[in-house]
């Protein structure tokens, strides 16, 4: 990808030494620091970002967005779901379908849920969009980089879904939400897919080539 720019809000803590450690180590780190988050905190940083998306051109042009349920400490984009669906865009989320995502048509408060093996909720009904027509993909991670770099929770279910994404006709913008503290050193895989976009609490990161289509 190409360099990547700083939106125009930042905190002066982000710009604090980051130490490049062992994946597994950092996994374990940051989802420890997620799950100490309180409730205030988590409705501040998830309320927060749904302003700053619904106020951005690729977010009201979309009509196939695909969301995810919080788990772990997550960002929630609950809120952005619901607002998502008030502006009548076709709203999915993920369902665990082998070693890749298949996305499922979702109304908020509506459609019947289940839990998968990892207690994440998942629609019950199987109305499966293909992953190459969603106009946008909202992502959770552990952590990313300044170069747009996603570490994940290790089972590449994501990556695998969107493996040659590059040569797809149609390209879904791939934007992680995220708290500001996830932001870290680690090692990337040839094999993982690069978000466009990661949007925290206190900043917008996104790649030159795909600022554009941002706002």
């Amino acid at each position: 990808m190409n360099r990547w720019v700083q939106g125009p809000i930042r905190t002066a803590a982000i710009w604090g030494t980051i130490i490049s450690v062992n994946n597994q180590s950092l996994r374990k780190s940051i989802r420890q620091n997620r799950r100490s988050l309180d409730q205030e905190r988590q409705q501040f940083t998830a309320s927060v970002i749904t302003k700053t998306i619904a106020a951005m051109l690729f977010f009201r042009r979309a009509t196939s967005v695909a969301f995810y349920m919080p788990f772990d400490g997550e960002v929630s984009p609950v809120e952005l779901c619901s607002l998502s669906f008030d502006m009548e865009k076709q709203c999915y989320l993920p369902r665990v379908t082998g070693s890749k995502l298949t996305f499922e048509h979702y109304i908020p408060n509506s459609t019947p849920m289940k839990k998968n093996r990892f207690d994440i909720p998942e629609p019950a009904s199987r109305q499966s969009i293909s992953p190459k027509v969603l106009d946008v993909v909202f992502m959770p991670l552990v952590a990313f980089d300044q170069s747009g770099n996603r570490l994940g929770m290790g089972k590449g279910y994501y990556d695998n879904t969107f493996a040659g994404i590059d040569q797809w006709w149609h390209k879904p913008l791939l934007i992680g939400l995220a708290h500001s503290f996830q932001e870290a050193a680690f090692q990337s895989h040839s094999g993982d897919v690069p978000m466009d976009a990661i949007v925290t609490e206190s900043s917008l990161i996104s790649s030159e080539q795909r600022r554009k289509h941002l706002h």
